[in-house]
């Protein structure tokens, strides 16, 4: 039997299912959870199945959460999408059920959980999602809205089909807008900002720091975020905005937290970045990843760390 197939006689066997992603969600987070609930909830109508974490308002457009009482867990199979280190996970209860499950596209570092599917080559885990389903078509529905929400997870972890694509990836699209998907209500969603966020977007590139290796950064502080006026998850649209810039190779935007520490958005172009996150307490993919810097100094030490590797790749190339 296929991994696939071994998670579906999994699914058969509980009467409760329960589908958690990680904290901080993404457009992926989203669409890869609220996708698997909506092509189990059409295939198996008599089952109980729950999508948890928290509410994020500014990704409200893509679904909603479950509130569940504890005891629900009781007897119940538990599915994490999209999240590889189980501390990410939102909503600790997710290890209080019967069974595990972990799908994921994210290198598998941790490998939690009863069973695991994960596909570090895949560019999104709703296209893992939507797999699943077609490989297992003859006893799963894929509605229009489960295809709404797993378009919503490839376009967001592509940056709207910018990088992580390949030939599989465009062939699921393809599928998915079969389903007469509304991509241009999505991509407008996706796209548009409010206009402190667009001041905001102004002062970020007029005020980012481009050193000579290719490497860019951004400090987000908590005063321009507050001045702003933006939510949670309300800062993700400055991530890409240092790759407009014609000579930067990779970049990095720290956002400070409540607690005076930093989360780190990694991103490149050219040089694997997701080894330099792990030693600051992160992680992902080659040329996408996520860290933390817990306080100026290890901001400054990620600076040039990254910075020596952008220098190291040049000379390398050169000799």
């Amino acid at each position: 039997m296929t991994i696939q197939q071994d998670i579906l006689a999994e699914i058969k066997q509980y009467e409760t299912i329960i589908i958690h992603r990680h904290q901080r969600p993404d457009p992926d987070a989203f669409g890869s959870q609220l996708g698997l609930k909506a092509i189990l909830s059409a295939s198996f109508p008599d089952k109980k199945i729950y999508a948890v974490g928290k509410n994020v308002p500014g990704l409200a457009w893509i679904g909603e959460m479950d509130v569940i009482e504890d005891k629900v867990y009781r007897d119940a199979l538990v599915i994490v999408t999209d999240t590889a280190n189980s501390p990410r996970v939102d909503d600790l209860r997710y290890d209080t059920g019967r069974e595990l499950i972990k799908i994921d596209h994210h290198p598998n570092d941790e490998p939690y959980g009863d069973w695991f599917w994960v596909e570090a080559g895949q560019s999104a885990t709703s296209t893992m999602i939507y797999q699943f389903y077609e490989q297992l078509a003859d006893e799963l529905t894929l509605t229009k809205e489960a295809a709404r929400l797993l378009y919503i997870g490839i376009a967001g972890d592509t940056g709207r089909f910018n990088y992580g694509l390949n030939t599989e990836t465009m062939r699921v699209v393809g599928e998915l807008l079969k389903m007469d998907v509304d991509y241009p209500t999505i991509h407008q969603r996706m796209d548009t900002i409010s206009q402190n966020a667009a001041k905001l977007a102004g002062y970020v590139l007029q005020n980012v720091t481009v050193l000579d290796s290719g490497f860019a950064y951004f400090i987000l502080t908590n005063e321009m975020i507050e001045a702003a006026e933006l939510g949670e998850a309300g800062t993700a649209f400055v991530v890409p905005l240092p790759a407009k810039i014609d000579r930067v190779k990779a970049w990095a935007i720290f956002e400070q937290q409540d607690e005076g520490n930093y989360r780190v958005r990694l991103r490149s172009r050219s040089i694997v970045i997701n080894t330099i996150a792990k030693q600051f307490e992160g992680g992902g993919h080659p040329l996408a990843s996520g860290a933390w810097a817990q306080n100026e100094r290890d901001v400054t030490r990620l600076i040039e760390t990254v910075d020596a590797a952008l220098q190291a790749a040049e000379a390398a190339k050169e000799n």
